[in-house]
């Protein structure tokens, strides 16, 4: 089998969309096409049909996704082989959320590709269930997760805890207390993250087990526009406390009985790391051979 339909074949399945898939890949569309014909002919079926969602793995399709992303997964490690001397190359997957990509991995990253520059980092975004089912399937070799989770497949390692906290405008922050409770914050206009991300949902708990109700809320699909909302003055947020930064202009305090979160790094226990996965974990500060 030519490896190089199998890429196409995972990347298509990635994308749900020949057209994405085809500027992901430099290609055209017509050839991203082609190259999957051949790939059905090689393999005497089916594996992609057309959908109101897109383009996704027949049954035969998804066999081959789970085990070619494995396949490639281990032919990339090859590249490992004498390569200490000169560090790692090749392509590193990593799945993660966009606040996490932005705010906790953006920094490492920077060094390490500064140490690495022979790897290319590819991020796929996504929330933990999603993460976990990529890293589980070969086709991120790591993740980072939100815990508690329960994968046997997958090692877990926690890389950060973190509080959710109350942020303001500088100027309008509450006086002379050290934490908020959430009625007070119930009583202001809110600006929180939408329903599918963890702060808010650990938010909406906290609210509805003391029985409150916002009196007013806008829902925003970014921490950056939430920071630029509070700023504004349009209302109070929910943010998680690594991803405050000084240049925010913003005040926080602490929230009564906000519980404190775990980010983990993930991949797979039965596959041993790549050189570039265990360069980029040696910066975190959890090397394993």
């Amino acid at each position: 089998m030519d490896i190089q339909l199998l890429e196409t074949f995972l990347v298509v399945c990635e994308e749900h969309n020949l057209s994405r898939a085809a500027v992901r890949l430099f290609r055209t569309q017509p050839a991203i096409t082609r190259q999957i014909q051949a790939l059905e002919a090689a393999l005497g079926f089916r594996l992609l049909e057309r959908t109101p969602r897109g383009v996704h793995p027949t049954p035969q399709g998804e066999q081959l996704r789970t085990r070619g992303a494995r396949i490639l997964s281990e032919l990339r490690g090859l590249k490992d082989i004498g390569a200490e001397g000169e560090g790692p190359s090749g392509e590193l997957p990593i799945a993660c959320s966009d606040n996490v990509a932005c705010h906790f991995l953006a920094p490492i990253l920077g060094r390490y590709t500064l140490a690495c520059p022979r790897v290319q980092i590819r991020l796929v975004s996504g929330v933990t269930p999603v993460i976990a089912n990529l890293v589980e399937r070969g086709v991120c070799e790591l993740g980072f997760v939100l815990l508690p989770l329960r994968n046997p497949q997958l090692e877990l390692r926690p890389v950060l805890h973190y509080r959710d906290v109350a942020v303001f405008p500088s100027r309008r922050a509450p006086k002379g207390i050290l934490e908020v409770a959430v009625k007070n914050l119930c009583e202001r206009p809110l600006v929180l993250l939408t329903k599918e991300t963890a702060t808010r949902r650990a938010f909406d708990e906290m609210v509805q087990a003391k029985g409150f109700q916002p009196r007013h809320l806008l829902e925003v699909g970014s921490i950056a526009v939430q920071k630029a909302m509070v700023r504004a003055g349009v209302g109070a947020g929910i943010l998680p406390d690594y991803t405050l930064e000084k240049r925010d202009g913003l005040a926080s305090l602490p929230i009564q009985g906000a519980r404190t979160h775990t980010l983990a790094s993930c991949h797979l226990k039965a596959k041993n790391l790549s050189l570039a996965a265990r360069q980029l974990m040696q910066l975190l500060g959890m090397d394993r051979k």
